[in-house]
């Protein structure tokens, strides 16, 4: 008897790619399944190229509500074993599902599993078309022991997960809890620290997931909060530098990645025309390293440039 795989796809105005998502799940030759459609307040069409999928898929339609509370909608309608995550605009290879399964069951401990994925970037004239591997069933696969195990502290560092990747036992998220909807972009970053501390990862490979690159798309805006950072900071005092394996995390390498957010938060927003946020962001980092020169001279011209705007802004 096979175990029944949840698999989620939270969507938001996606009509130009939902349905080869939806197409790329449902093709899985992993048999026990059911594909979950949260549409999450979309004013596009999405709506009605889900409703050609019939019985096929079960649709969750709900108020915009961002990608956390979409992820959770779809976890509170989920029915099985495990889960597996896929966005509106990613595909999955033929043969991911099935691969992720067996290596669960073949490993008990494993908590999730995650597989590399290949960049699927529009051509010179916008469209995307599928690469010569995104054609060709997934042959088999091979664990990354480097990138496997307990791998908190290699999370601190990157997030090395991506959401349409990974398949998740229920019977872990049930430890994790929800993705956190105060969150809105990060929510995922923050899950996977949390897996991590719940039981080991395993990377698979070569690549099941092609995932596309679209202008616009949430994790490629610009927000005004540093929410890597608060992911991080909220893990450490959460976690600590100590992983479940006992292993000791740098606080020295620790220190580094801190400052080096908020350096490349504060330099983006420069270039982006934001020299008020761009200031806050280098202000913090003076305090930390106040002998840096290139530190001293985005931050004085971002000063500038935030004093500037100010003083033209007209007053009522």
């Amino acid at each position: 008897m096979t175990s029944l795989v949840s698999i989620i796809i939270p969507v938001f105005n996606c009509e130009a790619y939902v349905a080869e998502a939806v197409e790329s799940a449902l093709a899985q030759d992993y048999p026990d399944k059911e594909v979950i459609v949260v549409n999450d307040g979309s004013t596009d069409g999405t709506l009605q190229v889900l409703q050609g999928f019939g019985s096929r898929i079960r649709v969750v339609d709900q108020v915009n509500g961002g990608p956390p509370r979409a992820r959770n909608a779809g976890l509170a309608a989920a029915r099985g074993d495990y889960v597996a995550f896929l966005d509106a605009d990613d595909i999955w290879l033929q043969g991911k599902l099935s691969a992720q399964v067996a290596h669960m069951q073949a490993n008990p401990e494993v908590g999730t599993c995650y597989i590399t994925w290949l960049v699927w970037p529009a051509d010179g004239d916008g469209v995307f078309r599928v690469p010569a591997a995104g054609l060709q069933p997934l042959g088999p696969t091979h664990v990354n022991p480097s990138m496997s195990g307990w791998i908190y502290g290699r999370l601190l560092f990157d997030s090395e997960l991506l959401t349409s990747t990974v398949l998740i036992r229920t019977s872990v998220l049930k430890q994790v809890g929800e993705f956190d909807e105060a969150l809105w972009n990060g929510d995922d970053y923050d899950f996977w620290l949390r897996l991590s501390q719940a039981a080991p990862i395993s990377r698979l490979e070569p690549a099941g997931v092609l995932y596309r690159v679209v202008q616009g798309s949430v994790s490629r805006r610009a927000r005004p909060v540093n929410d890597e950072l608060v992911v991080i900071e909220r893990a450490l005092a959460r976690f600590g530098l100590r992983d479940p394996s006992g292993a000791a995390i740098d606080p020295a390498r620790v220190k580094q990645r801190l400052d080096g957010l908020v350096f490349q938060f504060g330099y983006a927003h420069l270039r982006r025309g934001d020299p008020a946020i761009a200031w806050r962001s280098f202000a913090q980092n003076l305090r930390f390293r106040p002998l840096r020169p290139r530190l001293w001279v985005h931050a004085l011209t971002a000063l500038v440039k935030s004093l500037g705007a100010s003083s033209a802004t007209p007053r009522a």
